[in-house]
């Protein structure tokens, strides 16, 4: 009788890092975060045979695939065909639990956090979806709980900043210096929420794109369709 087997692979992870939720710990990030498909992307996993799951600190999304050469185990490819653009979108929903723990502004009604594989931040051959420090700007009004840079050191903000205040980032009631000098989630990444269209309120929201990458780092597919399997890194700043 004849065995027909089902093969998986790792489409991508996205490696949440937060000093204050580890493994180790046993206090992990998805007792505070949530991370779900929007309905548009359910859809999309059910016709292209995908599946995630959230373990420790990492969503794995996975795929049915097939050998390219087989009987080569690697590499593999899509056992359905991905015609076109793709886009995979979770939404991000947290607990104050986690709001307590992190520098990051509150956010839902007016803007999201935003992140995404089109962009180009590769840092120690890691490919981190979120932007680079956003660089403080005398003239720019913050939210309460993002982070900007100065002469290359990060500071959060500790109240609202009004850009008509002139507020100097000196000012400690307003600002608060964060060493040490690390990829994190800030304020570059925050997005108006008619922009991003979120299908619900949410924290943060995350698009993964087949195509219009800037970077290979950040591709999905390699030539022959080949499935490439990236690791992408999203870095909070922990308050403890």
């Amino acid at each position: 009788m004849d065995v027909i087997s089902t093969i998986y692979k790792e489409l991508f992870q996205i490696k949440l890092v937060h000093r204050a939720f580890t493994s180790g710990s046993g206090n992990q990030i998805f007792e505070q975060l949530t991370a779900l498909p929007d309905d548009a992307t359910q859809h999309l996993f059910d016709r292209l045979s995908i599946g995630y799951k959230c373990v420790n600190d990492t969503i794995i999304c996975f795929i049915q695939s097939q050998l390219v050469a087989p009987p080569a185990k690697e590499p593999k490819k899509p056992f359905v065909n991905i015609a076109g653009d793709v886009r995979i979108r979770f939404l991000l929903s947290a607990t104050s639990g986690f709001f307590n723990k992190t520098y990051v502004a509150n956010t839902g009604s007016k803007v999201v956090y935003y992140f995404t594989n089109k962009i180009d931040n590769v840092q120690s051959a890691k490919p981190y979806i979120s932007n680079i420090v956003a660089t403080y700007d005398i003239t720019k009004s913050y939210d309460a709980g993002t982070i900007v840079s100065n002469a290359g050191e990060p500071y959060v903000t500790l109240q609202p900043v009004n850009s008509a205040d002139a507020i100097a980032v000196t000012n400690a009631n307003f600002y608060k210096k964060i060493l040490p000098v690390e990829p994190v989630v800030n304020n570059a990444d925050l997005a108006n929420v008619t922009m991003v269209k979120p299908a619900r309120n949410c924290f943060a929201v995350i698009d993964v794109f087949n195509s219009g990458t800037t970077n290979a780092s950040y591709n999905l597919f390699g030539g022959a369709n080949e499935i490439l399997s990236p690791v992408y890194v999203l870095p909070f700043k922990s308050k403890i």
